[in-house]
This record gives C-alpha cells, structure tokens and sequence, in this order.
C-alpha cells in the first residue's frame, strides 16, 4: 500500500507530483494541508474524482473547504485529534498506522513537510528517523522539489546516479559511520555535527551507507 501525507509547509509544485498522487492508494492531509491539496487540485483538469482524509484539530481548514472538496467529486472524511502532545504530521502518521498498516509492508511518502518555517522543516526531517523507530516494518521518505529524505539505521543501499548529490545527516554522534561509493570517503567517523556528512557525491549506481540512525538526502532536482 502506498500512502501519501501532504503536510500544511510549501506544496510542491513539480510534474512528478500529479503521477504520484494519481497512484496513491489513500491521501491524508494534515489539517490546513487540505485547503492547499483542494486548491492545486482545481487546476488539475486531468484528475477526476477520489478521496481525502484530513487529520488535526481543524484550525486551519477553511470553511469553504466541504463545499469546494464536494464541487470537485472529492470525498472529504475529517479526524479530528485535539491533544496537543503531537504535531499534525505525527497525528496523521499515527491515524495510518492505525488503520491501514496492519496488513504488511507500506510505503509512507511525505510531501508539504518542507519550505516556510524552518523550525517546522527540521523538526519534519527528523521525524522520518522517529517514524521509522516506531514503526520498523514500513517505508518512510519525504519527498521536496529539489530532493528525497529517507530514515535509516544499521545498514542501507541507495540506488544513485553517477554525480548526484547526496548529504548523511546522523542522529546518533557516537555511533561511527562508514560509507562506500561516495566521492568523498567516510571511514568509521562519528559525525558529531549536521555539516560533517553533508555535500558528497555518488561515483556510480549505488551507495551504501553503514552507521546508527541517520538520515540521508538525494539531490533529485526534480522541479524541472
């Protein structure tokens, strides 16, 4: 199953986006994301009908928003979560986890979780790394205009391009990191700060990557 949640940050605006929501098998909304999802679905002529979940408190809806879902054939189903304990896209990623990933692997995708307040799209980047120590057996990434965040932990291989741009940001300092296939060599180093894996580069078709919790960015530049 492959889930999207479109989080209320800078809604992407790439040809990749319209593929991906098209194929998706269910669409949560964190509270205000939903006004952005209906508004850029209005001008999307070629998608027809469908469903949407929106999960939060419901202070950034808008009130026109049943009236504009339903003109376009968009089923609109509200959950509402009032605790405060929990940011809207750890309330929308519990609701999933909740309903639909009890039946095997699921891929959740981010998007909307980057772009206007930064503290909000670094506290959203770290949650990837969270999500997956809560829920091991899904897939998590968060996908942006310029690039794709993914959680890991242990031991991992990216599938790459020869000259991409990756960056490894660890969460766990004291835990060495090696790396093989990058331009510049990581050899058992504690990266003790964000910068220090950041700004390498792929010399192939893959990459592995061996460490504690980390999370890894790949320059797609995708917006084009």
């Amino acid at each position: 199953m492959n889930i999207i949640i479109i989080a209320n940050g800078e809604f992407p605006t790439g040809q990749w986006v319209a593929p991906l929501l098209r194929d998706a098998d269910r669409i949560v909304c964190c509270d205000g994301a939903a006004n952005k999802y209906v508004s850029w679905r209005s001008r999307q002529t070629a998608l027809k009908g469908g469903s949407i979940t929106v999960v939060g408190d419901g202070d950034s809806q808008s009130d026109s928003l049943s009236t504009q879902a339903a003109a376009m054939g968009i089923g609109l189903e509200r959950v509402v979560v009032e605790e405060q304990d929990y940011n809207d896209l750890t309330k929308a990623t519990r609701y999933v986890m909740e309903h639909w990933c009890q039946d095997g692997a699921t891929e959740v995708t981010y998007i909307g979780a980057t772009g206007l307040r930064e503290d909000h799209t670094l506290g959203n980047i770290s949650l990837l790394a969270w999500y997956m120590k809560q829920w091991p057996g899904v897939r998590f990434r968060m996908l942006t205009d310029y690039g794709m965040f993914v959680p890991m932990e242990g031991h991992a291989a990216f599938a790459t391009r020869k000259g991409q741009q990756v960056s490894l940001f660890s969460l766990t300092p004291e835990v060495p990191v090696s790396v093989e296939g990058l331009r510049w060599p990581i050899r058992e180093r504690k990266l003790q700060w964000w910068w220090e894996g950041s700004l390498n580069e792929a010399l192939g078709e893959e990459f592995e990557v061996w460490g504690g919790v980390l999370v890894v960015y790949l320059l797609t530049a995708s917006k084009a």
